[in-house]
């Protein structure tokens, strides 16, 4: 990968860190990362998720460039399977057989994931 898609790959995934971050209205500037891009999205809007995905890989693409990115199928996951495993398993009250109910993932599965994530 480029140095400028490297970089600019490491700064859209680590949008924000904490749950929290989610409330504060970032409008969107070509610096601002995944997270701010999404946030002001869904704070705006009533569109579904899918639309704001699109929405940020076509932005994503176009700071980009010329450059092709590597890596973005696991990098766009991260962003979403992070948060959806971490509310779902608030919601069960670290229940994990109700978590992988609701996820419809095996038990096995899902101790892999929270173990991926720190979230055990």
């Amino acid at each position: 990968m480029a140095p400028h898609a490297q970089h600019t790959a490491n700064h859209f995934a680590t949008s924000f860190e904490h749950p929290a971050d989610y409330n504060k209205h970032d409008y969107y500037h070509p610096n601002h990362n995944v997270g701010s891009v999404l946030n002001h999205y869904a704070s705006h809007t009533n569109e579904p998720l899918r639309v704001h995905v699109e929405r940020v890989v076509r932005e994503y693409f176009s700071m980009l460039g010329d450059e092709m990115p590597t890596d973005l199928y696991e990098l766009i996951l991260k962003q979403i399977e992070e948060p959806l495993l971490s509310v779902v398993l608030e919601k069960t009250r670290g229940n994990q057989t109700k978590c992988a109910q609701i996820l419809g993932l095996n038990r096995g599965t899902l101790r892999k994931k929270l173990k991926t994530y720190d979230l055990m």
